[in-house]
C-alpha cells in the first residue's frame, strides 16, 4: 500500500492505494501534496476488491454537468456513492464511515474511466468533509488580478471561461488560477478566501495559490454589456446554485448554506449581462476596482 497526503484550502488528507501510487492516475494532484500527516481531516483508500452494494435507503440520484451520484445511506449512518459518467456507465464506487472520515473506493473501467471516477469521487468527499469548515467548492472560473481573485459564475455554456479569457486578454496583469472548481473558504476574521484545486474542467489550471475574492458576477449572454448588483435573496440562489450542494445530507447543506450567508455579509453578487467583448471585461473590471 502506498499513501500520500494532500493540502487543498489548508484541509490536510491522506490517500492510501493498493495499486499504483495515486499521482500515476491523477497527476493534478501534484501540486497540492504535503509532508503533514498529522491529525488529516479524512482518509481515502483505493481498494479495487470491494464489490458494489446497493444495500440501504437510497436517498437520491443526482445529476452533474458530466456525472450522476447515486446515493444510499444506510442504517448506521454510512453512504454507498456510486458514480456514473455522463452515459450513465459506473465508473467508481465510494463506501463512507458513518463519522464521514474514512472512506473506500473502488474504480472500475480502462484509464479513462477510473480517472473520471476518481476525481469526481475525491470532489464528492472533499465536499462532504470540508462543507463544516466554513468551505465551498464552487463551479467558478477564476482570474488573479493585482493580489486578488476575480470569480465568474454560471451554468457550462453561459460564457464563464470565454469572460475569463477576456481578462486575461486585455487586463493587464490578469491570470487564469483555476476554471472549473475552485475552493472558497471563509476565513476565521470571516473573509472568504479563493483556492485553486485539482479540479478544473477541461483546462489543466492546477495552482495551489489563494487570494482574497475581489468580486463575483454570474455571467449571462446578452445582446449587450450592463452589470447588476443583486439583492441578497438573489445573490444567495445564485451562489446555492453554483456550489456543490449535497442535498441528500441535511447538517451538510446546512453547513453550506451558512457559509453562503456568511459570504454575502462582506461581498456583493452581480449579474454581467454580456457579449464575448473587451467591453465586457472591461465593464466587470470597474465595477470590481480591479
Amino acid at each position: 500500500m502506498q499513501k500520500r497526503y494532500f493540502k487543498i484550502a489548508e484541509h490536510t488528507f491522506s490517500i492510501e492505494s493498493n495499486e499504483n501510487d495515486i499521482l500515476t492516475f491523477l497527476p493534478n494532484m501534484q501540486p497540492f501534496v504535503t509532508e503533514e500527516s498529522e491529525s488529516p481531516l479524512f482518509e481515502i483508500t483505493i481498494d479495487n476488491s470491494i464489490i458494489p452494494s446497493w444495500q440501504g435507503v437510497k436517498v437520491g440520484k443526482f445529476p452533474c454537468p458530466s456525472a450522476t451520484f447515486e446515493v444510499y445511506r444506510q442504517e448506521s449512518g454510512e453512504y454507498y456513492i456510486l458514480v456514473s459518467d455522463e452515459n450513465e456507465i459506473p465508473c467508481s464506487f465510494i463506501i463512507s464511515d458513518s463519522q464521514l472520515q474514512k472512506f473506500k473506493i473502488t474504480t472500475r473501467g480502462e484509464n479513462e474511466k477510473v480517472i473520471f471516477g476518481l476525481n469526481n469521487s475525491l470532489m464528492v468527499i472533499y465536499t462532504m468533509c470540508t462543507a463544516p469548515h466554513s468551505t465551498l467548492l464552487i463551479h467558478s472560473s477564476v482570474v488573479e488580478h493585482n493580489g486578488k481573485a476575480y470569480m465568474f459564475l454560471g451554468e457550462s455554456g453561459r460564457g464563464k471561461s470565454t469572460h475569463s479569457d477576456l481578462w486575461v486578454k486585455h487586463i493587464e496583469g490578469s491570470r487564469l488560477i483555476n476554471d472549473d472548481n475552485p475552493v472558497i473558504r471563509i476565513d476565521n476574521d470571516g473573509t472568504p478566501t479563493v483556492y485553486g484545486s485539482p479540479w478544473s474542467g477541461k483546462r489543466p489550471i492546477y495552482m495551489n495559490v489563494h487570494y482574497p475574492i475581489g468580486g463575483m458576477t454570474a455571467i449571462e449572454q446578452a445582446k449587450d454589456n450592463k452589470i447588476r448588483k443583486e439583492s441578497i435573496p438573489v445573490a444567495f440562489g445564485i451562489l446555492l446554485s453554483s456550489c456543490s450542494t449535497l442535498k441528500f445530507d441535511k447538517r451538510i447543506h446546512m453547513h453550506i448554506c451558512n457559509s453562503i450567508s456568511s459570504i454575502l455579509e462582506s461581498l456583493p453578487i452581480y449579474t454581467l449581462f454580456c457579449l464575448p467583448d473587451k467591453e465586457a471585461a472591461m465593464t466587470s473590471s470597474s465595477t470590481f476596482g480591479a
